[in-house]
């Protein structure tokens, strides 16, 4: 058992690790940090929330996508603001939190590369990888249950249909949980079936997926008189957020011969939300009533999303070479229907009661629109490995980016944009053991909006430069020890500001960079205990601004951070871990009006093989109950961190 700490490329002890989906090489192919992660690992500290794996693993840091629905990712200082991709495709946006039985793995992209997967985050991506079906016969059930009060219940069937191309896989996910927060729970349930045919030079992959979550939207605490306010919640027992999603996708492959390949890749997605928020609205500047906030809301959500590709593999000599010349895009439609109003009540500070009537639906702001976004693409790949040391990457990529607004009284078109991004790495093996490796990636994100000359504003600009080693070498533990080491700075430039000249006016003169060291080694001391450390150095700033934050900290980053995992196995049959996390503070918004304090976690987790076919696992996350913050969006988000967790699970295979 391990804790999902393993940051570096060469993640698996295998001699040849599988490729990541979207890049189609192996980790220590590619001139940029990666990670993989087993998202079963997540359970085994005794969580049952992906976004658990962020503390872990250098560089990364949990946050809030927008506000209470659900957790982000903060990748090298810069939000993913809910941009996930799945299986290669833009996954559902917005609000959505995927199971971690439903996905084999999730793979960390760090430093946005647009040219594979287009808009975002400069940070980086993060892709979550889907259980497919497979040609060997494996049946198991999985019960979970934990304190605070939480049932979850796992049942995976995979079965290759005799005498034939195709398989097929089940997967029935449900949970009913309590967040610890009080009105604020976390049930969901998924069913994911999918069927797989495949011959020697062809394979079509079939997905459907319905998925259900009840997640009241979590209105956080607030930072009051210099320190957090803890174990205080401000959802009123009258909230629900009822989401449903239902998704259909498809994959083809071709093989045709003389190293040419074809992809083609599509998905549907339909969602629907049906949410009352109640709680309060913002932290005022003096006293102790937090004005009150109401909102009824209903969304219903619609994506596609395509990518087709050509590639060759092909030999030069003593080269090998890929080519990848593809087309992508997706676009997503939301219409969203609310009635808010803001001050109807108010609650108090340290102990809100919600004993105050709901308000009259003549009392409401109502409010519709529909926005649509589109993006679509052409980009073209190409990675070689001349002779048996260097490798080199390189590609490019031409985005057209569309944004709508329509209400029932305006329409308008908030953004048409254009990006042309380039992406260039280089590896190198000095050593068996030894690699370096050098990249500059450039990413971009729409900006939204026209500035005072009624033109639309340009895109969001980001590069990426970053150069790393990494080794790897068999012990005489019959383990490897695995190490990576790399120093990065990401610039981004077109940040949205406010232009002086004309009051509600935008224009592109911000700036903000984030550079820092990430380090990760994995020891094996002996046979039966390997140490896993993990550090992170990060300087993220805002570099140019005309609101008075020039020269501050971005929210969130702690200049210092890093992990220490324990992980040993006494015998064949039992795995125990512990785990310790140390966050260093924090500035807990963009004007560094204040700090978040620092924290340090244990975690602990164990499994016990009681026979072939049945595993007890038991896990404990915040394991000594301490108070702390684990994301601030300002002084009225600060995210507490779960209090302590306890699971204890059955896994048959049958």
């Amino acid at each position: 058992m391990e804790l999902p700490n393993h940051d570096v490329l060469i993640v698996d002890v295998q001699r040849s690790p599988p490729p990541l989906a979207i890049y189609g090489q192996a980790p220590d192919k590619l001139p940029q940090s990666n990670t993989r992660i087993n998202p079963q690992q997540t359970g085994n500290n005794g969580s049952n929330r992906l976004e658990d794996f962020a503390d872990y693993t250098p560089g990364v840091q949990l946050g809030r996508n927008q506000a209470g629905i659900g957790s982000d990712v903060y990748l090298r200082g810069y939000p993913l603001n809910g941009n996930m991709q799945l299986d290669g495709l833009l996954d559902v946006q917005g609000f959505y939190l995927r199971d971690p039985a439903t996905l084999e793995s999730i793979e960390i992209s760090k430093g946005l590369n647009s040219v594979l997967f287009g808009s975002g985050s400069p940070g980086g991506t993060l892709n979550y990888v889907s259980k497919q079906p497979y040609f060997s016969p494996q049946r198991s059930g999985q019960f979970t249950a934990g304190s605070p009060d939480s049932l979850h219940t796992v049942l995976d069937v995979n079965q290759p249909f005799a005498q034939t191309n195709w398989a097929g896989r089940l997967l029935m996910v449900g949970q009913q949980g309590e967040t610890g927060r009080a009105n604020v729970g976390d049930d969901r349930f998924t069913f994911l079936p999918s069927l797989l045919w495949q011959t020697a030079q062809q394979s079509l992959l079939l997905e459907l997926e319905h998925g259900w979550q009840n997640r009241e939207y979590d209105f956080d605490n607030v930072f009051y008189q210099g320190k957090p306010i803890y174990n205080v919640s401000y959802v009123d027992p009258r909230s629900y957020a009822q989401r449903r999603m239902n998704r259909v996708s498809g994959t083809y492959t071709r093989d045709w011969g003389n190293g040419w390949e074809t992809l083609l890749q599509a998905n549907q997605i339909d969602a629907k939300r049906d949410e009352r928020w109640i709680g309060f609205a913002y932290l005022p500047a003096s006293g102790t009533a937090l004005p009150g906030y109401y909102r009824d809301a209903q969304y219903a959500q619609t994506q596609q999303a395509l990518r087709a590709e050509l590639s060759r593999h092909y030999n030069h000599g003593m080269n090998q070479h890929h080519t990848r010349l593809g087309v992508s895009g997706h676009s997503v439609e939301i219409d969203l229907k609310r009635q808010f109003r803001t001050g109807l009540f108010s609650l108090d500070l340290f102990n809100p009661t919600f004993d105050f009537p709901l308000p009259d639906a003549d009392k409401l702001t109502k409010r519709e629109a529909v926005t649509l976004r589109k993006e679509r693409a052409v980009y073209w790949q190409h990675h070689a490995e001349i002779g048996d040391r260097w490798g080199i990457h390189a590609g490019v990529r031409n985005s057209q980016y569309q944004a709508d607004y329509a209400s029932p009284t305006l329409a308008f078109q908030e953004t048409d944009a254009a990006d042309t991004s380039t992406a260039l790495g280089l590896t190198w093996q000095a050593t068996p053991h030894w690699q370096a490796f050098a990249s500059r990636n450039e990413s971009f994100a729409p900006n939204i909006g026209m500035d005072k000359n009624e033109q639309f504003l340009a895109p969001l600009q980001g590069v990426q430069h970053e150069i790393g080693v990494r080794h790897q070498h068999e012990t005489r533990q019959g383990k490897p020890l695995n190490s990576n080491l790399s120093v990065y700075r990401i610039d981004q430039e077109n940040v949205t500001t406010r232009d002086p000249s004309e009051p509600g006016a935008l224009m592109l003169t911000g700036k903000t960079r984030s550079q820092g060291v990430e380090a990760n080694v994995s020891i094996p001391v002996s046979k039966k205990l390997t140490v896993n450390t993990a550090y992170n150095y990060s300087d993220a700033r805002i570099t140019a601004n005309n609101d008075g934050n020039t020269g501050n900290h971005l929210h969130n980053i702690p200049r210092h951070s890093g992990s220490l995992t324990l992980d040993y196995t006494p015998n064949a049959r039992t795995h125990l871990t512990l785990g310790a996390v140390k966050v260093g503070k924090r500035p807990g918004d963009d004007a560094n009006s204040f700090d978040v304090p620092a924290y340090t976690r244990l975690d602990a987790g164990a499994t016990w093989q009681l026979n072939r076919n049945t595993t007890l696992k038991a896990g404990v996350r915040n394991l000594l109950n301490e108070d702390y913050v684990a994301a601030s969006e300002g002084v009225d988000f600060i995210v507490q961190g779960r209090k302590r967790t306890v699971t204890l699970g059955l896994e048959v295979d049958f």
